[in-house]
């Protein structure tokens, strides 16, 4: 479906769900979900995928195309693994997003990795010009699409092998009434290259989905263990990092959410405790304002990050958090990876518990829950929990949160405050009683900074 017929249809959706929340909801899933998670519709799609990978006459250059945001070029990197596993000696090329690039290079599934896109919230022309160029120069056996934004027809030449996973969308609808399959987007990502692939080829790794990871330069490191001593960060003494911001109004915490939030947290955490709140970038300034909402007793915890610090220094920042708060939104998926050290100069802890905050949007497509039945376990040796507020005009055309135009956002209409502080601070209050030095930040090692995803 092309931007425009987008725009309109979902506009209606929200046009519905404003005049009448709980019965328009009920009338959208029950159109919604048997129509567009109809297994002949998956079938049809399915034919098709099989038509387009046996038309390809040579396995060796591929070209992987996430969608345009910081997330997703995070997500998106276990299709790469998933190629990988039929083709080790590939070349497979990564588009991405140019703010996250240098978190995504390292990673050794990929060729090359290629920043194009501008971290706007389409594909603009220049976004679509340059992969386009790419494309057409690149001499690819086969393209791999897994944005909402982007269509064959605006970017490849007519006849171009090239392959969608919006042709996954009716099993990711039905997907969601049966919690025996995991249905996040990164998992599903992997499970479509797989078993697109393995209807012409032979895979030489196991199937084995392993989690995405972040690589970190030494630079980013030290300038993230710089701004920490600043900070008053120090060894034993629990951290908790929020992300206060979100990709659109529908998924941000709303502010007197946030403020509750952040005063029970910090009354209730062991003493010690220190807060880091991101300044804000989408909702500028936001960071200093939650400060101000904050009993001034309180404030000595909180810390505002400057909104100068580098995205791959705020990235690995989140390793010396022992729980990251953030709604659905790049940060949290740079939380949720597992860290490396390009060089294996340092060590990351990958202990940091993600709590993932959701308002009408899917928890299970985009949050990480280490406890419950069809979500995915964050990439680190810590727990994650997945939080929905009541919401009640949620359904499912609320998944395509960039084409909602609600008036009157209902996302958290129900937030419980005291139970998510209750979860913090009892996850704190382990994490205060660890040895000193065993939360030493980015320990030097001789030895490769690598280990085993515990996603695997």
């Amino acid at each position: 479906m092309d931007l425009r017929a987008q725009r309109i249809a979902f506009a209606a959706t929200s046009r519905l769900t404003e005049l009448l929340p709980s019965t328009g909801a009920r009338l959208l899933d029950a159109t919604l979900r048997p129509t567009l998670g109809s297994r002949l519709l998956s079938a049809w799609f399915a034919r098709g995928n099989r038509s387009e990978v046996r038309k390809v006459r040579s396995w060796r250059r591929f070209l992987v195309i996430p969608d345009i945001h910081i997330g997703d070029a995070v997500l998106t990197q276990s299709a790469l693994s998933a190629l990988r596993d039929f083709f080790p000696d590939a070349e497979i090329d990564y588009v991405v997003n140019r703010m996250v690039a240098p978190l995504i290079r390292g990673n050794p599934e990929a060729s090359r990795i290629i920043p194009i896109f501008s971290g706007a919230q389409f594909p603009t022309a220049d976004d679509l010009g340059a992969l386009r160029g790419v494309i057409q120069g690149g001499n690819y056996d086969l393209c791999w699409s897994f944005g909402s934004f982007l269509d064959a027809a605006d970017v490849a030449p007519r006849g171009s092998p090239f392959l969608s996973f919006m042709s996954c969308a009716p099993a990711l609808v039905r997907n969601e009434d049966d919690d025996s399959e995991i249905n996040h987007f990164s998992y599903q990502f992997y499970r479509f290259v797989r078993d697109t692939l393995a209807t012409v080829a032979r895979p030489l790794r196991p199937d084995r989905y392993l989690g995405v990871r972040t690589t970190h330069s030494d630079e980013a490191v030290e300038e993230a263990g710089r701004y920490a001593a600043e900070a008053g960060l120090s060894p034993g003494k629990p951290v908790v990092m929020v992300n206060p911001d979100g990709a659109c109004r529908f998924t941000l915490l709303p502010f007197e959410a946030q403020a509750a939030l952040l005063e029970r947290v910090a009354d209730t955490a062991p003493p010690g405790t220190v807060i880091l709140l991101g300044a804000g970038h989408s909702w500028a300034g936001v960071g200093h304002r939650l400060v101000e909402a904050v009993p001034e007793r309180l404030r000595g915890a909180l810390r505002v990050i400057p909104k100068q610090l580098p995205l791959e220094a705020y990235a690995a920042l989140v390793d010396l958090a022992d729980v990251f708060i953030s709604g659905d939104t790049g940060p949290l998926h740079l939380a949720a990876a597992w860290r490396h050290s390009r060089t294996g100069r340092h060590q990351f802890r990958n202990r940091t518990a993600v709590l993932s905050l959701f308002g009408a949007t899917v928890p299970r497509m985009s949050g990480y829950d280490s406890s419950r039945p069809g979500y995915l376990p964050a990439n680190q040796q810590a727990p994650s929990w997945c939080y929905q507020a009541g919401s009640p005009c949620r359904n499912l055309s609320c998944l395509n949160k960039y084409f909602k135009t609600c008036r009157t956002v209902r996302c958290f209409e129900q937030v419980d405050v005291a139970g998510l502080a209750e979860l913090v601070t009892s996850h704190l209050a382990v994490a205060s009683r660890k040895p000193a030095g065993d939360g030493e930040p980015f320990a030097s090692t001789g030895a490769s900074a690598h280990q085993e995803s515990p996603a695997a």
